[in-house]
């Protein structure tokens, strides 16, 4: 079952982490490069006034919540049904866990894909590769680039294309993440791109007194720019 969730006129695919990973793995198979983003409250928040950003998203081929506030607030202000909300609620407890994230990782482990790591830095690049150790043991990139805001692309879309990987894992920052697959997507020689916040593999720094307060002052921020987007549609 498809539950699309309009966010700032862009559509998010509410979808089961089996489903998801049922979708990447049919993008696997295609000749083409698939784009799939996981969306924080935070790039939400800074894109969502940013037309060109908006424009970037709505041409991903999957976008998918990253935080189950995405759903809490998307629940609150279309009023959903009653079947919705039960979805809603087991997709929350899913996002709570990072269950696809999981499952995507073991996955491309288990069939032994070539996935190719970008990031900003090389810090991010280590956070990502423990991340990916840490769900699927052992696990070594088939490459990894780093490309700093204001940096060459043509350098790193050469070095991607020499690995030619299955799956491109990107963890660059707003709006340079969304900006590069929109350049490069057709120069690329690889199947999948998944654009990914670091904060979503940052545990730990949720759990901080920092890290809650700002993920308070983030959902209030949400919750009204979704309810000002339902206020507009109304009025329409």
């Amino acid at each position: 079952m498809e539950n699309k969730i309009d966010i700032f006129e862009i559509d998010i695919d509410a979808l089961t982490a089996k489903d998801t990973l049922k979708r990447i793995v049919q993008f696997m198979e295609s000749e083409t490069v698939s784009t799939v983003e996981i969306v924080t409250l935070e790039l939400l928040v800074q894109g969502q006034d940013d037309p060109k950003w908006r424009e970037k998203m709505q041409k991903m081929d999957l976008v998918l919540p990253g935080e189950k506030e995405i759903l809490e607030a998307s629940e609150k202000a279309a009023g959903l049904s009653e079947g919705a909300s039960q979805l809603n609620g087991h997709l929350m407890k899913e996002l709570e866990k990072r269950v696809f994230l999981k499952m995507f990782f073991k996955y491309l482990q288990r069939t032994r894909k070539k996935v190719f790591l970008l990031a900003e830095q090389e810090t991010d690049l280590l956070l990502l590769l423990e991340k990916l150790r840490s769900c699927a043991k052992g696990f070594l990139p088939a490459g990894q680039a780093v490309l700093p805001d204001g940096g060459r692309k043509d350098s790193v879309i050469n070095e991607i294309n020499g690995v030619e990987p299955d799956c491109i894992l990107c963890v660059l920052g707003y709006p340079e993440q969304e900006n590069f697959i929109s350049e490069a997507k057709a120069l690329l020689n690889a199947r999948v791109w998944i654009g990914c916040s670091l904060s979503l593999l940052q545990e730990d720094r949720k759990k901080k007194p920092a890290g809650k307060l700002k993920k308070f002052l983030l959902k209030r921020a949400f919750i009204h720019l979704v309810d000002q987007q339902k206020s507009r549609h109304i009025k329409e």
